[in-house]
């Protein structure tokens, strides 16, 4: 917002908005805007991993026959999960254990993802501990599918998981390296 005089007056969280004149004040709204790109990053990856938070627990509840297969809003874990260990014999009970545990884990990310979402006012001010978590846990997510797509033939989803897994360190990398 343009203040009198052509002073700009920058925002700044918990503090008073004080004017910046000239090359100051283009740099303090470059910084912004670096702030914005970061935080529609991270809420684009709290969006994203509620979205497959749900459909997982859609899937897991039609696997429990709580759901009827009617419901759409499944990704098909259950079915991945299956086409994962169907090689190896595993009973269906294992594959009940490994959803649970991919919901638990994802719940994980999508909480550690809001939180730094959230908290996030800059680098500087971020909660790294929360942002570099939810990093770590998501990153670790997708090598644990990779390896899983290889050990067990599913080729059909590698792609997807190394795009996805591409996209986070890319993401990861915008955030820490992307001077404010």
């Amino acid at each position: 917002m343009a203040a009198a005089n052509n002073h700009e007056m920058v925002p700044t969280p918990g503090r008073k908005q004080v004017p910046l004149e000239g090359e100051e004040a283009k740099t303090s709204m470059r910084t912004v805007a670096v702030i914005g790109l970061k935080r529609g990053v991270l809420l684009y990856w709290s969006l994203w991993f509620s979205v497959i938070l749900a459909t997982s627990v859609v899937h897991g509840l039609k696997a429990l026959g709580i759901l009827s297969e009617g419901w759409r809003f499944a990704f098909g874990d259950y079915k991945l999960i299956s086409s994962w260990t169907w090689i190896y014999g595993e009973p269906a009970g294992v594959h009940g254990f490994f959803l649970a545990t991919l919901v638990v884990c994802e719940a994980a990310i999508m909480v550690l993802f809001w939180r730094a979402f959230g908290k996030f006012h800059g680098l500087k001010n971020a909660d790294r501990r929360s942002l570099a978590a939810a990093f770590i846990l998501a990153l670790g997510l997708f090598v644990t599918f990779l390896v899983a797509d290889q050990v067990s033939s599913a080729y059909l989803y590698e792609g997807s998981h190394v795009r996805i897994f591409v996209a986070q360190v890319a993401s990861l990398l915008g955030i820490y390296l992307l001077p404010e």
